[in-house]
């Protein structure tokens, strides 16, 4: 049987050996072609629009959010991890999920791989990644 006193020692260490606050994130990240869509990892090149849902994690009001669409690897159509484009929130009171999406280029989307950089007051908070594929 454990003394009080390593009772109390074990506690106390199993108190500050978590973390005192979690770093702000996202959680349940989705990447779909309709929103509020099922998760998918791939879409073909006439995919009208692609969206990103994702839900807030320990993000304070006041936060800004960013999402940059990236295209990773497109064979040449654009430069390696080139930012397509990016859409700005500030997270709010009753804010708990982001949504966003992009549309398709007026050629279609060129095949490749993806990502949306999902980042809070300008720090790293989580990645979506898909591909486009031919049919």
């Amino acid at each position: 049987m454990k003394s009080t006193a390593t009772k109390g020692l074990l506690a106390l260490t199993v108190l500050f050996a978590a973390p005192l606050w979690a770093a702000p994130h996202f959680e349940d990240i989705v990447v779909s072609d309709e929103k509020g869509g099922d998760a998918a990892e791939s879409f073909a090149p006439d995919t009208a629009k692609i969206f990103l849902r994702a839900h807030m994690a320990d993000i304070a009001n006041g936060s800004k959010i960013t999402a940059a669409w990236i295209a990773v690897d497109t064979n040449g159509v654009a430069p390696a991890n080139y930012k397509i484009d990016s859409a700005e929130f500030v997270a709010g009171a009753l804010t708990n999920t982001i949504d966003t999406n992009m549309s398709k280029p007026n050629k279609g989307w060129p095949v490749g791989k993806y990502r949306v950089d999902l980042s809070v007051d300008g720090k790293p908070a989580g990645t979506a990644r898909f591909t486009v594929e031919a049919d």
